[in-house]
């Protein structure tokens, strides 16, 4: 390759990390960087994936659990226990930890309790890492919340700097649906219907990760309001906005509202990531690490094809052996590239 495992896997968490700040920034994190601007942001899914990429990244790790204690209300947690099982996250662990620390913090605990016995690790290891891959150095003092699901940290102190989700803007439109409906499937329906001229009730819980069922008994019921309409062809049923009632929220620039199926996608940037600091690909010679990269393009491939993000991978047959490295390394900087600037 033309650059060494150890600096692509520096260049991958850079723009992992870069793009993880813009997004929670846009949510009210205290951010470091200019917040995302366009894109709809769906924060189940951002917090699974944030949950394993900030074990590098302490501070935004623990700016995204302030956030959590201002506006945990409004996350949907069966749907984040439904997505985390649903695509395989690698964060069960973090994600027990964090629900265990909200369950008591927070003026919403019980939304958060059941989730805490969710998972422990096995044997104890460190929650965070410095950018070479080390563990951050400790005390022994430990923080109980993640001690007792085998993850090893220091004691908590959150600065209490993040702020409620905005009121305006794209980024924030999911979160201020639910503000206004409460947290439930309507909330991601709406999204899905200011983002295409119409729409069938299976590509919506494809997008959103509800059953089939409560996304087609939503949207018939949604349909008797006036605001959704429905048309039947070839005995199916497309669903759209009827134009002009709900123009100034779901589409303010008078066009449809970016809305990106972000479940699949950030699984296989979290897949991505976890197979560069695999032990086992650490010092392997060019040939067998490009026949590493294969395999992880092949696994990766299906879940980007159904974000919609496949086609930007070449195909991992047309590159005879350590080749195909070199073309690895340069299909995911590319697509990281584009995930941090749209």
């Amino acid at each position: 390759m033309d650059i060494s495992l150890t600096e692509f896997k520096a260049t991958v968490l850079n723009h992992l990390l870069d793009f993880l700040w813009r997004q929670w920034s846009a949510l009210g994190v205290a951010g470091r960087s200019a917040p995302e601007e366009r894109r709809v942001i769906d924060p189940e899914p951002l917090l699974l994936l944030s949950l394993t990429v900030c074990r590098y990244d302490a501070r935004l790790f623990d700016e995204i659990l302030d956030w959590l204690t201002v506006n945990g209300a409004f996350m949907n947690v069966q749907r984040l226990k439904s997505l985390e099982r649903l695509f395989d996250f690698q964060c069960k662990a973090q994600l027990s930890a964090v629900s265990e620390l909200l369950g008591k913090k927070s003026s919403y605990a019980l939304k958060w309790k059941n989730l805490s016995a969710f998972h422990t690790l096995e044997t104890t290891e460190p929650l965070f890492y410095m950018k070479d891959g080390k563990p951050l150095p400790l005390s022994s003092d430990y923080a109980q919340e993640f001690k007792i699901h085998g993850l090893l940290r220091g004691p908590l102190k959150l600065r209490g700097y993040s702020q409620p989700f905005p009121t305006h803007g794209i980024p924030s439109l999911l979160l201020r649906l639910r503000a206004l409906l409460g947290v439930n499937a309507r909330c991601e329906l709406l999204c899905l219907l200011g983002s295409a001229e119409e729409i069938h009730p299976s590509d919506i819980a494809r997008q959103t990760g509800y059953f089939p069922r409560t996304t087609q008994n939503a949207l018939v019921e949604m349909a008797r309001s006036g605001v959704v309409e429905m048309r039947s062809s070839n005995r199916e049923k497309m669903y759209w906005l009827h134009p002009g009632l709900l123009d100034n929220l779901l589409r303010p620039d008078g066009k449809s509202i970016a809305w990106i199926n972000w479940s699949p996608l950030f699984r296989a940037l979290e897949m991505l990531w976890l197979g560069l600091i695999d032990p086992k690909r650490q010092n392997l010679d060019p040939l067998l690490l490009a026949s590493e990269f294969r395999r992880l393009t092949i696994d990766m491939r299906p879940l980007l094809g159904e974000a919609g993000w496949a086609m930007h991978l070449r195909s991992e047959s047309a590159y005879r052996g350590e080749v195909y490295g070199d073309v690895f390394v340069q299909d995911m900087t590319a697509l990281l590239e584009r995930l941090n600037h749209g």
